[in-house]
């Protein structure tokens, strides 16, 4: 008797197809994949990804999503011809900002073991010969980095993923999601309902559509993005082919949200310096002709917002001097409030999974992990950064969404530190104490919508009181940034003596039903039978919160 579960995806893009894959291979042998668009160029966000592959990240699990992908990519071939170029990466430095920031970069390299180096201006230009030596201060050169032809890998694993026996159907919209019982059933389509256990939506910038589908709120918007190509450059004339494409490194001048890469003779451009461009589903033109010039997801270029990018360019690669922009797009790309994807099930229909806002550097990662999670009930990366429902309620709001992404697009290149709180929206949520805060000169960080206090200017005194013992270090420009001395004090007295704090912005969580309290603590069988049992509620008189509160 067949066990496995019906499955369905839908988006026959990189991640929809890697998931295909990545379940195929684990024995799931009832899959089958649907796309609105034609087989295997559908006019997603695949179709025209200029498809370069960073592996460096702040986050492990960003990374190791990367690195997977650069592996898997580097074995997939479409008839001989390559899927992944893996020419290296480099990120340039115009600034002495930037150079400490690459050293930051080179230390995540170094923790999550991918290879890297800091290199000085010389190296640069001989890595990458078109840069303006008087202009690099140094660079992060990636060696196992490269691009990945993100249609021909589309192409290849709906090759491979066939003859493993998933089904994919083109041409085939998704009008309704199933569901019985708080449970799944299946997808309805334009021409039939099918069955299915298990709805992953890999739609791209539709996911958001296919979420309300289940009234599952999907925080992501659209947003276009400038990508040209110039003419032919002479100082490219002979070093690449048609088959080849591309040798020198990938290029990143994040100083002006700039990257460029090679299409033989010429230079690929791409640029985030332009204002944020959010782009409505219904303004599509989701029916009309679908090929590599033309689709639903590539808009027309617009050369007023590219010409200061375009200025820039010339400045760092003197050869673009003589050459002209000869064609564009903007490009729509998912972003979501934090930069990170979205991994999860509905909390309210089980078996409705989605795994949205994923690039196509990190597609494959995700798709492995979206699959172990599938098949095995958990994923062998840490997923607590991508998990859908990290978002508080307050930010699913439509206008937190639309207004964070935004700011997320304009921040993508910046050097951002840590602890950097949002200077927008802010006061979302405050504590019933946030005006005696206030007045004891509180300095507030952001997080998950809450105002909360990191020290208090009031407790300044103490510093000149701390034990030597407890003196913090000195620290440099970077590191002192939204942090306080007063701190180590205000750990001093707590540590010594005795000290209120507000507990309002703090996860609560409630363990119920059966055999709960057991679960939770080891106790034996019997031992708690429910929570007025174990934990009588106190009287308001002796309440910390109470008393607080006094």
């Amino acid at each position: 008797m067949n066990t496995s579960p019906r499955i369905v995806i839908i988006g026959a893009g990189i991640v929809g197809t890697n998931l295909a894959d990545e379940l195929a291979a684990r024995g799931v042998d009832r899959i089958t994949v649907v796309d609105q668009g034609p087989l295997p160029l559908t006019g997603g966000s695949s179709s025209h990804a200029p498809g370069l592959v960073f592996q460096t990240n702040a986050s492990r699990t960003m990374t190791q999503f990367a690195r997977y992908t650069v592996d898997k990519f580097c074995g997939l071939d479409l008839d001989g011809q390559w899927c992944f170029n893996q020419v290296g990466g480099l990120e340039v430095a115009t600034t002495p900002e930037r150079l400490a920031d690459l050293h930051r970069k080179l230390g995540w390299a170094t923790s999550w073991g991918v290879e890297a180096r800091v290199v000085d201006a010389d190296e640069c230009v001989r890595l990458h010969p078109l840069l303006d030596r008087d202009r690099v201060l140094g660079g992060l050169h990636v060696p196992t980095d490269g691009l990945a032809k993100s249609p021909r890998v589309v192409a290849a694993l709906t090759r491979r993923a066939q003859a493993r026996g998933v089904r994919f159907l083109g041409s085939t919209r998704v009008t309704g999601i199933e569901q019985a019982g708080g449970r799944v059933t299946g997808v309805r389509t334009a021409g039939g309902a099918i069955a299915a256990d298990v709805v992953v939506c890999c739609a791209g910038f539709w996911g958001r559509r296919v979420g309300a589908m289940v009234g599952m709120p999907v925080p992501l918007i659209p947003l276009a993005h400038q990508y040209a190509r110039t003419g032919q450059i002479a100082e490219l004339a002979g070093r690449n082919d048609d088959l080849s494409e591309a040798g020198l490194p990938i290029l990143r001048h994040q100083d002006q949200d700039l990257y460029f890469r090679e299409h033989v003779d010429r230079l690929g451009i791409g640029s985030y310096a332009h204002r944020p461009m959010p782009v409505r589903l219904s303004d599509l033109h989701e029916d009309g002709q679908i090929d590599a010039s033309s689709m639903p997801s590539m808009l027309p270029f617009t050369e007023e917002d590219f010409a200061p990018s375009w200025e820039q360019s010339k400045l760092l690669l003197p050869a673009l001097a003589s050459a002209k922009v000869e064609e564009g797009f903007n490009g729509i790309f998912s972003f979501t409030p934090d930069g990170g994807p979205l991994i999860g099930e509905s909390p309210d229909v089980a078996g409705f999974w989605i795994a949205e806002a994923v690039w196509v550097t990190h597609s494959a990662g995700v798709a492995r992990a979206v699959a172990e999670l599938l098949t095995e009930g958990r994923s062998s990366v840490d997923l607590h950064g991508c998990d859908v429902h990290r978002f508080e309620e307050v930010q699913l709001a439509d206008d937190y969404v639309d207004e964070t992404s935004q700011q997320n697009f304009v921040e993508v290149y910046d050097v951002l530190h840590p602890l950097q709180p949002r200077e927008s929206p802010r006061n979302l949520r405050v504590s019933p104490f946030h005006a005696r805060q206030e007045e004891l000169g509180a300095v507030f960080l952001e997080a998950a919508g809450w105002e909360r206090p990191h020290w208090y200017e009031a407790n300044a005194p103490l510093v000149a009181q701390l034990p030597e013992a407890w003196v913090p270090p000195e620290r440099d420009d970077w590191s002192a940034r939204f942090h306080s001395p007063i701190a180590a004090a205000e750990a001093w007295r707590t540590r010594e003596g005795v000290a209120l704090y507000d507990m309002t912005p703090l996860k609560r969580l409630e363990v119920s039903g059966p055999g709960a309290w057991r679960s939770w603590t080891g106790s034996p069988p019997g031992r708690w039978t429910s929570r007025s049992a174990r934990s009588p509620t106190p009287s308001p008189s002796t309440t910390p919160a109470a008393s607080a509160a006094t």
